[in-house]
């Protein structure tokens, strides 16, 4: 009986050492689970900042990024865009400039944005290195996140060196238009210059003037009674 006995204490002993390795990476594990892990900081954003629970204008009025110096040519794109175009009358450039840079003021000029309007076969035919003031002069925050718009706008003619306005319109057709900073590469973009709308004007006949009725009470001329003529005298 002691050595069945002494039997079952080993064989206990031998079962609980060979249980004790399995358990410790289970508790490890417990452990390891139940640590706090570190909360991952939030990266900077510019732009306009999405915030939860405000209303589309408040959204709209987000706070934006804040200008941090000037932009170099070579940091801002230019990307020109027509929308309408007729012959016939002045046609409006948008240009859509965006930096590299969160935000940095840019000087727009003549000097500083060239523009020019080539037709389809690439021959020249109106360029703001002519017609200076037909780039606004102002000062500008350029951003990485979303475009500023500049308006240029074209007479619908040819231009000469003078900016004259004897040079032909342009004529119906398919032309590019080129957009840069100067000293950065150009953007070109195709648009088509259409006939003018066919304006209808409908004139409106003015009223003929009605005879006006005689006023009341007025005593109307009686007719002058012709003379009678004279009896014969009796023989």
């Amino acid at each position: 009986m002691v050595v069945v006995a002494l039997a079952v204490v080993l064989g206990l002993v031998q079962l609980v050492r060979g249980l004790a390795p399995d358990d410790a990476p289970a508790e490890q594990a417990a452990t390891t689970s139940g640590a706090t892990r570190p909360t991952p900081q939030a990266q900077p954003s510019y732009g306009p900042v999405a915030v939860q629970g405000l209303t589309r204008k408040q959204r709209r009025q987000a706070v934006q990024a804040a200008p941090t110096g000037e932009c170099r040519p070579d940091e801002i794109s230019v990307l020109p865009v027509v929308d309408k175009a007729e012959a016939g009358g002045r046609i409006q450039i948008r240009l859509d400039l965006q930096g590299t840079q969160p935000a940095c003021t840019f000087e727009v000029s003549a000097e500083s944005l060239v523009v020019k309007v080539a037709t389809d076969e690439g021959v020249r035919f109106w360029s703001t290195q002519d017609c200076a003031r037909a780039v606004p002069t102002s000062d500008v925050v350029v951003r990485s996140s979303q475009p500023t718009s500049v308006t240029v706008t074209w007479s619908g003619r040819a231009s000469d060196t003078e900016c004259t306005d004897q040079p032909a319109w342009a004529l119906p057709g398919f032309y590019e238009v080129y957009a840069a900073a100067a000293g950065s590469s150009p953007t070109d973009v195709p648009f088509e210059v259409t006939r003018p709308a066919v304006r209808y004007v409908t004139e409106t006949p003015s009223p003929t003037a009605t005879p006006t009725e005689k006023a009341s009470g007025t005593a109307e001329p009686r007719p002058t009674p012709s003379p009678s003529p004279s009896a014969s005298p009796t023989r």
